[in-house]
């Protein structure tokens, strides 16, 4: 027994000097357990936005790819609530034929605001447009704007010149070519039989006989002629101060409000500045009117020189 028993503690002595196990400083480290980070949720992209689609609004007739489109400006002064346009009839046709009111409810147009309207283009070239307007309020009279060539125009203003019972719708409007703002108020006023035809005055005149001059008085001296008074405005036609201190006063105000205290230029200019945006130039006989137009088509009247 005390052999086997000298055998095993020698068994023990020599398993140590071999060095089976580790020592502390030896022994083989557990990996650590890492817990696993959870992958983010992928984030959707936001939706991109077109920003040169502008949504229009206030939208008339069918849009297609091949149709005519024309913006249509409220400048009359009060708020439109029917718009009916017809192919331009003469002046005696049938002026009860007009179709169906294009607006039909769907909106209104206040005085500054515009629509936009699509329709078929002609069949040729040279026809041109009716436009009759009724507003909301009942007791105000339609009114008519005739003979437009609706096909050439990119946007048209209907206006009225002057006030009350004696006001006259006319229009003025942009072509798709040119950059000045053609007017109709004198087509309108010599439809009206408002204005004198040059060529109608000249053909009176030759059909008039004239009235023999009597001779004169042998034995009288003729009475010289007088030389004229530069105080007498009496056969002036020009503004004069008065006029343009009215103009003035209108500085900050509407050019329509100042067309109806001293009446229309001979004619309009507008030019687009990167700065300040759409510039209107008005010339009347002996000075200028300046305005400028917001983004609702509201023309101010900026300076007068």
């Amino acid at each position: 027994m005390k052999k086997k028993y000298l055998v095993a503690v020698g068994l023990l002595v020599l398993a140590a000097a071999t060095g089976c196990g580790k020592s502390k400083n030896e022994e083989v480290q557990k990996p650590a357990q890492v817990t696993p980070t959870a992958t983010p949720a992928v984030t959707q992209s936001a939706d991109l936005v077109d920003m040169e689609v502008v949504e229009e609004e206030n939208v008339m007739g069918e849009k297609t790819s091949t149709a005519s489109k024309v913006t249509i400006v409220n400048r009359t002064g009060s708020e439109v609530g029917a718009i009916y346009i017809r192919q331009h009839v003469s002046d005696d046709g049938d002026d009860d034929e007009w179709g169906e009111d294009l607006v039909d409810g769907q909106f209104t147009l206040k005085n500054g605001e515009e629509a936009v309207y699509y329709y078929k283009k002609p069949s040729s070239a040279g026809i041109t447009y009716d436009i009759r307007i009724t507003y909301t309020e009942e007791d105000k009279n339609e009114c008519f704007f005739r003979d437009l060539p609706l096909a050439s125009i990119r946007q048209i203003t209907l206006r009225m010149s002057g006030t009350g019972e004696e006001s006259i719708p006319y229009a003025t409007y942009m072509t798709t070519t040119g950059k000045k703002e053609v007017s109709t108020l004198e087509d309108v006023k010599r439809r009206l039989g408002m204005t004198e035809d040059e060529d109608d005055t000249d053909d009176e005149n030759e059909n008039e006989t004239p009235t023999p001059t009597s001779a004169p008085n042998p034995t009288s001296a003729p009475e010289p002629t007088q030389a004229p008074d530069d105080g007498d405005d009496s056969n002036n036609t020009q503004p004069t101060d008065d006029t343009i201190d009215t103009a003035t006063g209108y500085i900050g105000q509407s050019m329509d409000d100042l067309i109806g205290a001293i009446g229309s230029p001979q004619y309009d200019e507008y030019e687009e500045e990167p700065d300040t945006g759409k510039t209107g130039y008005h010339y009347y006989p002996n000075f200028t009117v300046s305005t400028t137009v917001d983004e609702n088509g509201n023309e101010i009247v900026t300076g007068i020189w």
